[in-house]
């Protein structure tokens, strides 16, 4: 809604456009700027989730159902929250209840991941009666006496400003506009706005971009000057923290004379006169970096129409600068990415690809990394006389450290199996060769079994590792091998240490069931973990309703019982299984050696 109000003929005042206030949408959550305009009347508005309650409604689960209102008063409006669980923050401040002041033009109100501007173009729309720009003297809060002048980033729109401005600043605008539009390479935008503000600005004698890095450190991106020469490529590092923590531009027409930085010694240093210091930032008021211009003449100075245009340039190279970022940083995604699934590939080829062939025995096994890699890991190792060693073991850590280690295990344990006379001897090799890697906090739990077809016994090792359980057949029960204290320690704990056989025999139709804690980590959104009671009760309810219950069935179950507990719920920990044993006599004749790849995504 747009009023005009004219002033008595009698005493021809300025003529003023009013145009209502408005909240302008400049960011939401998937990071793109709407530019969804509510203009504000005379009546609250009411930000929030409810579409019955509110006028301008934010779809999201963070935002509380009545979150803010803009409270009109007097002419001026205010920001109030209203008791909302994520508060509402003016300016990256949290208000509590009703901001004291009025909201300013370019003031930022943010609710949640939503971000707004509000907007009020009044005080810019006085024109006199002849339609002339006011004069100096008229402008309002204008201090024409000091010789430094700073102003709050605002994110000024570049057309007011076009509205306004000469015509070869009009072209800069657009040069550079069109500049930081061909590249998102993020040293060429910078170079390409250097180069076109020293064609605009004929009195500056350097221009520097400096970037705000991760660390909080400045480092300049563009350093142009117009003559080189000895310490002439060096900026004034006193301005440009000034201009980041208080997020204001900076001009001065003579740096030497201003309280605030003449005693500097790089403003002597340098011979800065006239300086323009602009923030760059992203949409929610995070400082980039600045764009600092100065001259060495105390005879060119720049003015407050150089430092409007510069503001303009600020406000689109942040939004270049931010986009060239996110740019860079999803190339740098889809490079993680593409190494992941590299690695994932390699991981996996050291995995058995197919089940052991054993007569009268029956295989499972089932590996899910929580990260694109992981450090479970399992082998089937045939050895002399028809025996086969089944080792499964949980290195320490996740992802890439974790998936390293267990390439280095998987060679090391095949080599210790085939070189010493039994298990014990070749876990306790193992242990010596990590202890000599110095892996300092990184081990291994390991359980480590040999399989004997012809006796049907099993010379165990475990080393720190959860206690298998044993499913007979017979008695249809559950079985626990070793207490909670019992079994050795991990392996790349203890220099010399040795380890000890349990040895265990498998009667008609009995399943050796060994996991890593993966398992029993599984949960959901709730936090319920699935822990050992999980394991036990499910085995128990396949040991009720299977009666000739396989090694494959046993694994199968368990994988799918976890899997329905945790949901959709992310991962926590790698997950691994192995279930092998006797096939019963019942169904001996109907089982067909399965040799399927092993590695199973899920």
């Amino acid at each position: 809604m747009e009023a005009k109000i004219h002033f008595p003929k009698k005493n021809p005042g300025p003529l003023i456009r009013w145009i209502m206030p408005s909240l302008i949408l400049t960011k939401t959550p998937d990071g793109s700027a709407s530019g969804e305009k509510h203009p504000l009347e005379n009546e609250p508005v009411i930000i929030g989730r409810s579409p019955e309650k509110c006028r301008v409604v934010l779809p999201a689960n963070a935002v509380s159902r009545e979150h803010a209102k803009i409270v009109p008063s007097n002419g001026q409006y205010y920001i109030e929250d209203l008791q909302s669980r994520n508060k509402t923050f003016l300016n990256n401040k949290a208000v509590d209840g009703r901001h004291p002041n009025p909201l300013k033009n370019g003031d930022n109100i943010k609710i949640c991941d939503f971000l707004f501007a509000y907007q009020d173009e009044n005080a810019k729309q006085i024109i006199p009666p002849s339609g002339k720009k006011p004069s100096q003297e008229e402008e309002e809060d204008e201090d024409t006496s000091s010789s430094k002048v700073e102003a709050a980033f605002g994110r000024d729109s570049p057309q007011q400003f076009l509205d306004t401005q000469p015509q070869e600043k009009l072209r800069a605008l657009i040069d550079i506009s069109v500049a930081l539009s061909r590249t998102l390479d993020i040293k060429l935008l910078m170079l390409a706005i250097a180069e076109e503000l020293f064609k605009v600005f004929k009195q500056a004698d350097r221009c520097f971009i400096i970037e705000l890095d991760d660390e909080n450190k400045l480092r300049p991106v563009v350093s142009r000057v117009r003559r080189h020469a000895a310490e002439n490529e060096r900026f004034s590092r006193t301005i440009v923290r000034k201009c980041l923590e208080e997020l204001k531009s900076y001009l001065s027409e003579d740096a030497s004379s201003d309280a605030d930085v003449s005693a500097a010694q790089s403003i002597a240093e340098f011979r800065i006169r006239s300086v323009m210091c602009v923030p760059l930032a992203t949409q929610d008021n995070k400082p980039l970096g600045v764009i600092q211009l100065d001259s060495q003449d105390r005879t060119k100075k720049f003015s407050q129409d150089d430092l409007r245009l510069l503001v303009c340039v600020a406000a689109l190279a942040s939004i270049a600068l931010e986009n060239a970022r996110m740019h860079e940083t999803i190339l740098g995604q889809q490079k993680l990415e593409d190494e992941n699934r590299a690695a994932k590939k390699v991981q996996e080829g050291f995995l058995p690809q197919s089940l052991p062939v054993l007569p009268g025995y029956e295989f499972f096994a089932h590996y899910t990394a929580a990260r694109t890699v992981g450090g479970d890991y399992y082998d089937f190792i045939p050895l002399a006389d028809g025996r086969v060693a089944v080792l499964l073991g949980d290195v320490s850590g996740k992802g890439v450290p974790a998936a390293l280690l267990m390439a280095r295990l998987s060679g090391i344990v095949r080599s210790s199996i085939y070189t010493q006379s039994d298990v014990a001897k070749a876990v306790t090799n193992l242990n010596e060769q990590l202890m000599i890697a110095n892996l300092e906090d990184r081990y291994v739990t390991l359980s480590a079994g040999v399989v004997d077809p012809k006796t049907h016994r099993i010379e165990l090792v475990s080393a720190g590792h959860l206690s298998p359980f044993v499913y007979r057949h017979q008695t249809k029960k559950l079985e626990k091998i070793f207490a909670k204290e019992a079994g050795d320690y991990p392996v790349g704990w203890i220099v010399g240490h040795q380890y000890t056989i349990h040895q265990i025999t498998l009667g008609d139709g009995d399943s050796l069931i060994v996991y890593t804690d993966g398992i029993e980590d599984a949960q959901p959104a709730s936090g319920q973990r699935f822990k050992e009671y999980g394991v036990i009760r499910t085995l128990e309810k396949a040991i009720a309703e299977v009666d000739n219950l396989t090694a494959r069935e046993i694994g199968a179950r368990l994988i799918h019982a976890v899997q329905t507990h945790a949901g959709n719920h992310p991962q926590f920990d790698d997950i691994a299984l192995v279930c092998y044993g006797r096939v019963s006599d019942e169904v001996q004749a109907e089982i067909e050696i399965d040799e399927r790849p092993m590695l199973d995504k899920g």
